[in-house]
């Protein structure tokens, strides 16, 4: 059960008032601030999806549909009835078929949304409709002259008579003999019928009807008896004119009337859909997640922020109950955060249950029948209740109403009354919720109640984080912490007297101020613990990155030898190839010296100079295809041959700097070479 006032506490109106900002049609507007949570796990997932389709739609094809059609409910109720609609509403029906015209074809561009182009199909599109109203109507108020043949006729004729009339009345206007009598050279109408402004002091020099006079009685306007013919016609063919115009609205009216059921079918369809993608662009501005849903009553929020906070000074919650765990006792000082994180678990409830996505890193939510909340001041003048008796008068309603399916949210339990009597009074009641079966979240200050949770099955401990050293709230939610209140700590830091403080804390129970400095000193141990942990997560993510710094440094190296060997390779079988030609350029030579008749001493001489030439040219290709490794122990000079280590290659050193890396060359090639990589070679 949803009740109103639960969702107002929570704040769930407040969240539909801003989704209905982002709705385009009146009727989006509306059923948006309409919107409850659904019963069924089914339902919601289906509406988790459309929420889905319509954020693909819009940012992945970054497709813009329009939704904007007007509210149609009586225009389609008067169209039954047999009214004759008014231009504005056949308009209306225009742009709605229109729309869902523009938006099938929209969707029918994007990809792998079934449910939103099942809903496109729904749309009714009739362009002959759509087309003929657009032709048939300039306006709100204006039917076009093609809106039948005979208006078009109709509208013909009166223009021509309209400028027979205002010829004739111009002549008299313009004519000498009559300026005397005219009080302006104008032409002007009075009851539909054109007339000209005659001085009073010269009544009948112009032969016509009057038709009215100015207030001062100084001006008659008369209508002259050579255009009251003409006049006639003029008015006949008005009348005319508004009749065929309602033979227009009427059929137009007959026609909504037949397709009724498909546009009203159609009209519904945008307004579903708007309110779908309103729920899209809320989560986008919001920076939501789809929230994972079970049945079971179990509540993971990861980092969930608070939609109503300011995004800048928002803290974000995170807490987690199981399926078997049934009650969360939220602990800690007052201001820190213990009812903000009460509304949050509803709130977030019930907008997963209303298809919406939440503001958080990660949320996994339950389904339940019913969520029930007791939070704030329930003081109420009217009713003469104070707030133990409005707190408990509201607490009977809500034991009454659960089940074991339902979801119970408790701040402050047994406030408002005498401690001694109140504290047991919350265990009573934290008993009750257990037996029910029911999933609870309650905040409280008392003693008795953290006890109860710390030695009860199925109960879980929390508390909202308080520093010890500024004695301030950092309004971080612990989970499996016991809180203390920290009244007078916070109290002193506001600027309470000391001695104020001293003497309050002197009249404070032995048994209490043990109880709390128990739990102050596991809170110290706890903070301090999460320290060491959060810095050996550091140490560990730094160790991570060292690591993956350094397999990357490898990768590189291997990839730079690989090239650079691929780069040898080509210039050795570059080298080889031009040597392979220039030889065999020699040897021809010398077969062609050899093959001479007439061989000269000077032709042997060239022959021995070609030979030594292929000799040298083999010593200088074994110099410098086969590696040398033996190491040469003399100093380092540029120049010397080096064998490099992780290339397996021998280079030439070009140079060497401070910290003993060299820059080795291979031929056209260099690389840079680490200290260790490299040794002198003979």
């Amino acid at each position: 059960m949803f009740d109103g006032k639960s969702l107002n506490t929570l704040e769930y109106t407040k969240i539909l008032d801003r989704l209905s900002s982002f709705a385009q049609s009146a009727g989006g507007k509306k059923q948006a601030k309409e919107l409850c949570p659904f019963e069924y796990m089914s339902d919601i997932e289906h509406a988790l999806c459309e929420t889905d389709e319509a954020d693909k739609v819009l940012f992945e094809y970054s497709l813009s549909p329009a939704f904007a059609v007007d509210d149609m409910d009586m225009t389609i109720v008067k169209a039954r009835k047999g009214a004759v609609l008014s231009i504005s509403e056949i308009m209306k029906v225009g742009r709605t078929l229109r729309t869902s015209r523009v938006l099938r074809k929209t969707l029918d561009l994007a990809k792998d949304v079934p449910i939103l182009q099942e809903m496109a199909a729904r749309l009714y599109v009739n362009e002959g409709l759509e087309k003929s109203i657009y032709d048939s109507f300039l306006s709100e108020t204006e039917v076009a002259d093609n809106a039948s043949a005979d208006l078009r006729i109709i509208r013909s004729r009166i223009r021509k008579i309209n400028e027979n009339i205002r010829a004739k009345l111009q002549s008299f206007i313009t004519a000498p003999q009559y300026s005397k009598y005219l009080q302006d050279s104008i032409i002007t109408m009075r009851s539909d019928r054109y007339v000209i402004p005659v001085k009073s002091g010269f009544k009948g020099t112009i032969a016509g009807l009057v038709h009215d006079q100015s207030a001062s009685g100084s001006t008659l306007f008369v209508e002259p008896m050579q255009v009251v013919e003409l006049n006639n016609d003029l008015k006949e063919e008005l009348i005319n004119e508004q009749a065929e115009i309602e033979r227009i609205l009427r059929n137009f009216s007959s026609a909504v009337a037949v397709n009724g059921d498909s546009i009203e079918w159609g009209y519904q369809t945008v307004v579903d859909m708007d309110v779908i993608f309103a729920k899209a662009q809320l989560a986008r501005e919001y920076k939501s997640v789809r929230p994972i849903l079970n049945d079971s009553g179990k509540i993971i929020i990861n980092e969930g922020r608070h939609p109503l906070i300011d995004a800048e000074k928002v803290v974000p919650v995170s807490l987690a109950l199981g399926a078997d765990e049934k009650m969360l006792l939220i602990t800690g000082p007052n201001t820190g955060g213990k009812t903000v994180t009460l509304k949050l678990v509803g709130l977030f409830t019930l907008m997963a249950m209303s298809g919406l996505y939440v503001p958080a890193k990660y949320a996994e939510l339950s389904v339940f029948d019913g969520v029930y909340s007791d939070i704030g001041d329930e003081q109420s003048i009217e009713q003469s209740l104070s707030t133990f008796s409005a707190h408990i008068k509201n607490t009977i309603s809500i034991l009454d109403t659960i089940t074991d399916k339902s979801l119970v949210l408790f701040d402050e339990l047994g406030s408002g009354t005498d401690p001694g009597e109140g504290a047991p009074l919350a265990v009573s009641i934290a008993e009750y919720l257990l037996q029910a079966g029911a999933k609870s979240f309650i905040t409280s200050h008392f003693n008795d109640l953290k006890e109860f949770a710390l030695v009860t099955d199925n109960v879980v401990v929390a508390s909202m984080e308080f520093d010890s050293e500024t004695f301030s709230p950092t309004f971080k939610l612990v989970m499996g912490a016991i809180g203390s209140s920290n009244a007078l700590s916070i109290a002193r830091k506001l600027g309470l007297k000391e001695s104020i403080v001293r003497n309050a804390r002197s009249k404070i129970s032995y048994e209490k101020r043990n109880f709390d400095s128990v739990l102050s000193a596991a809170e110290q141990t706890r903070q301090k613990a999460t320290a060491l942990v959060a810095e050996a997560s550091a140490d560990r993510e730094l160790a991570a990155k060292t690591l993956k710094d350094a397999e990357i440094e490898k990768k590189l190296v291997v990839q730079k030898r690989e090239k650079l060997d691929e780069s040898i390779r080509k210039e050795t079988k570059r080298l080889i190839e031009n040597s392979v030609e220039e030889a065999n350029e020699i040897l021809d030579r010398i077969k062609e010296l050899l093959n001479k008749q007439d061989l000269k001493e000077s032709d042997l001489f060239e022959a021995r100079n070609l030979r030594k030439k292929l000799e040298n040219m083999s010593a200088q290709y074994e110099e410098n295809v086969i590696a040398e490794d033996v190491p040469d122990e003399s100093p380092l000079k540029i120049g010397d041959s080096v064998w490099v280590k992780s290339l397996k290659k021998k280079g030439k050193l070009l140079s060497l700097n401070g910290r003993g890396e060299a820059q080795v060359g291979f031929g056209k090639l260099s690389a840079k070479v680490k200290k260790d990589d490299f040794y002198k070679v003979k």
